[in-house]
């Protein structure tokens, strides 16, 4: 998924229907999309709801419509899935990984973000080359 964007500030960002942030962030999420596309940042939602969930996750996205990408978490292999994003990654959502234009993770964000000092983050990478 990282590949494909070489050459962007990628924020991942791992939500659930069922997590009350990650339902409260998402507008904020979108707005954050939107002010930095053109400059070269890119967000990736990944739902990690189960797949019984997925009437919920289908219902939630066509409601927020969010301005970024979302994929789903797939089913089983948590511990795995979880060691894959952040060795110190707990499982707690919302979680968020940002990354710079090689692909290097910069910071992880664990609870809600905190847009205003992501974005300063974002902007700093985005004007680095």
């Amino acid at each position: 998924m990282l590949a494909g964007q070489k050459g962007r500030v990628v924020l991942l960002n791992f939500w659930a229907t069922w997590c009350v942030p990650c339902r409260e962030e998402f507008p904020d999420l979108s707005k954050l999309q939107n002010r930095n596309r053109a400059a070269g940042f890119q967000l990736i939602g990944i739902s990690t709801d189960f797949a019984k969930q997925r009437a919920a996750v289908d219902t939630f996205i066509a409601e927020q419509r969010p301005a970024f990408p979302n994929y789903w978490k797939k089913s089983g292999g948590d511990e795995a899935f979880i060691e894959a994003v952040d060795s110190k990654w707990g499982g707690e959502l919302p979680f968020s990984v940002l990354f710079d234009r090689s692909g290097r993770k910069v910071r992880v964000y664990s609870g809600s973000l905190p847009v205003a000092a992501a974005e300063k983050e974002i902007r700093r990478l985005l004007a680095s080359r």
